[in-house]
């Protein structure tokens, strides 16, 4: 019973057994890949295709999610305690090396209970406390030596393969691994990062098992230490060519897709603009458009908390709501009327929610502006960053308002 109880399980599933620190690793990046095929995948192609729903999400008073979320993270809270607790169970068995199973149950219980909790969408503080406890649970279980798998000697197997990280599936085709052509469609998700950790880790040993012709343990290694090379110089250039065959085919089928679907272009445009809408209106409680004033109400206690890059930017997402309510053009604009559209910013004031109290303002006068865009422009005497330099000296920040 004492050798059965004791013996190595690397599965996934099954609560008999051990399981080493490298076997947990390998089963917590496959809950990742679950997590990312059930939580973040979909969800942030949900938010892509509404997105409408974004002003759920991005007011910075906004403390919880809603409903509907909520259920969502906490039923992929249930599935991913479930799938951990197995694993945990053989952890913890061989970090305790004893047979005592009522403790190992309670520990395994306890430390799943507390993984779950940092799925629970609390908000606030208390949310990211409980997500980083969780956090510190996984660690400590993948970090803590355990003391049967401790004393066994290592696997000449067990090494990090290099190749079948950078590679993937491209050198699965080489290597006799075909399970590595999940990465295909794993890469239209959040889920490839944790299965190109999964490849470097599981390399050898799939490499080793499908390849019948390898007899000396030395010569794989050589072998794969070479193709690891070889990895490491190609990978930076197929990632730039990937990328560049991705924009040119995506161009082009847009382009396509425009021509074939004349309200394609119509309905982007309406997508952004609902974009723009929700972020605005989340990021300010009140928005008042006059013919000399245009005026923004944030919450001081939000706007001392945000850095000054946040404040400027901020500036741009107003000036880019007045630009689209008012039909005027955006200051960013080539053509000559961009002199014009100065006075955007120039009237765009940021107050206080509490009191009104003026907490941000800018101006730029127009002549500079012009003259320094023409230089650009035209007579190329300026420099970009001198003149992004004028453009950033119109902020005035007030950074200690009232804070009720």
């Amino acid at each position: 019973m004492t050798d059965s109880y004791f013996e190595e399980n690397n599965k996934f599933f099954g609560l008999n057994g051990i399981l080493g620190r490298r076997g947990f690793i390998i089963n917590t990046l496959i809950i990742e890949i679950v997590e990312a095929l059930l939580w973040t995948t979909p969800f942030m192609y949900l938010l892509m295709l509404n997105p409408i729903l974004l002003s759920d999400f991005s007011a910075p008073q906004s403390h919880s999610m809603p409903l509907w979320c909520t259920i969502w993270v906490g039923v992929i809270g249930i599935i991913s305690s479930a799938l951990y607790f197995p694993s945990i169970v053989r952890r913890v068995r061989d970090i305790i090396g004893e047979v005592d199973e009522n403790r190992v149950y309670l520990i395994s219980s306890i430390l799943t209970v507390i993984i779950f909790m940092g799925y629970t969408p609390v908000g606030g503080n208390t949310n990211f406390f409980l997500k980083w406890i969780s956090f510190f649970v996984i660690l400590l279980l993948i970090f803590t030596k355990g003391k049967i798998t401790g004393e066994k000697p290592k696997s000449q197997l067990i090494k990090f393969n290099w190749g079948a990280f950078l590679g993937t599936w491209i050198w699965g085709l080489f290597n006799k691994a075909p399970i590595t052509l999940l990465m295909l469609p794993l890469s239209l998700t959040f889920g490839w990062f944790p299965f190109m950790l999964i490849c470097g880790l599981k390399g050898n040993e799939w490499a080793y098992e499908n390849n019948k012709k390898v007899s000396d343990m030395d010569e794989f290694h050589k072998v794969q230490e070479k193709q690891a090379a070889i990895w490491a110089v190609i990978t930076p250039f197929l990632l730039v060519i990937s990328f560049i065959v991705m924009v040119i085919s995506s161009s082009i089928a847009l382009v396509n897709y425009s021509k074939a679907h004349p309200d394609f272009i119509k309905k982007l445009d309406n997508a952004a603009r609902q974009y723009q809408e929700v972020a605005v209106k989340s990021n300010f409680t009140k928005i008042e458009l006059t013919d000399n004033e245009y005026k923004f109400y944030i919450e001081p206690q939000i706007w001392v908390k945000l850095p000054e890059n946040s404040k400027k930017s901020m500036f741009r997402l107003a000036g880019n709501y007045v630009a689209d309510k008012t039909g005027k053009m955006d200051r960013n604009s080539t053509s000559k009327k961009s002199f014009e559209s100065i006075n955007i910013p120039n009237r765009i004031k940021i107050y206080s929610s509490f009191n009104n109290e003026l907490l941000g303002e800018y101006y730029l006068d127009p002549k500079k502006y012009e003259q320094a865009y023409n230089n650009i422009v035209h007579s190329k005497k300026g420099s970009v960053k001198e003149f992004y330099k004028l453009m950033n000296s119109g902020y005035k920040f007030n950074n200690h308002p009232t804070i009720p």
